[in-house]
């Protein structure tokens, strides 16, 4: 069994309009020099696992401008240290009241979530900067994939979504990317002819088969995924 993509020049005049309407945005524009040009790249274990923490934290539960986890994330130094949560004894019993303290949901799952993924960087490390270096070395959109799927096997609480978010926070990811609730609305207000929910992209079939369709339409446009979705995430400061 076959599927076909058949994009129509009104379908790329759509999302041609939008694209236009915020390539000069500031997010986009960074998002172009960190991600496309690749400027200041760094995968230092220190730096991989404050993103790991981040991406954890801001599963289901608001993480946007003001809100408890972004002033988490901005504040808290212990839990989004390696240093720290790799020599702690009682990393599980201090990540949850840490949580807990600062008012975040999920701090029982949350805490469980970063006691595992401590293991995997004292355990995997190695294999996840080599893949990650690799990664920072060419732009290649099958690696991108294939390690969104090692992320996801390696490290409870990284789905389909999440495993993406990482990879286009460290700037390694061009082709791969979060589709959010954001992403959502934008596809629907340009007509994308797939279901969308975020229950159906927790699948990875289906993950992929939607985002192998968006892949299409925005190679037809000479327009790279992460800079569709930083016009998509412009889109919802300016309107």
């Amino acid at each position: 069994m076959t599927f076909q993509w058949i994009i129509t020049p009104d379908d790329e005049q759509r999302y041609r309009d939008f694209i236009s309407k915020y390539e000069a945005h500031p997010w986009v524009q960074t998002r172009l020099t960190r991600n496309v040009h690749r400027t200041s790249i760094d995968i230092s274990a220190s730096l991989v696992w404050a993103r790991v923490v981040s991406c954890l934290l801001t599963t289901q539960q608001k993480s946007g401008r003001g809100s408890r986890v972004e002033q988490f994330i901005q504040t808290d130094e212990q839990l989004l240290s390696f240093a720290f949560c790799r020599e702690s004894d009682s990393l599980g019993i201090v990540a949850r009241d840490a949580l807990k303290q600062a008012g975040l949901r999920r701090a029982e799952r949350i805490s469980t979530e970063i006691c595992h993924a401590m293991n995997v960087f004292k355990g995997n490390w190695q294999e996840f900067q080599s893949a990650l270096k690799k990664l920072n070395g060419q732009a290649n959109a099958e690696m991108e994939r294939n390690l969104a799927r090692w992320i996801q096997e390696k490290f409870v609480g990284f789905g389909p979504k999440q495993s993406r978010n990482l990879l286009q926070w460290l700037g390694l990811s061009q082709y791969e990317i979060p589709l959010d609730s954001r992403m959502m609305k934008v596809l629907k207000q340009l007509n994308f002819p797939i279901p969308l929910s975020a229950a159906a992209l927790s699948d990875e079939a289906y993950y992929c088969f939607v985002l192998d369709g968006l892949h299409t339409i925005l190679a037809r446009l000479g327009t790279l995924p992460c800079i569709f979705d930083a016009c998509a995430f412009a889109s919802f400061e300016r309107d």
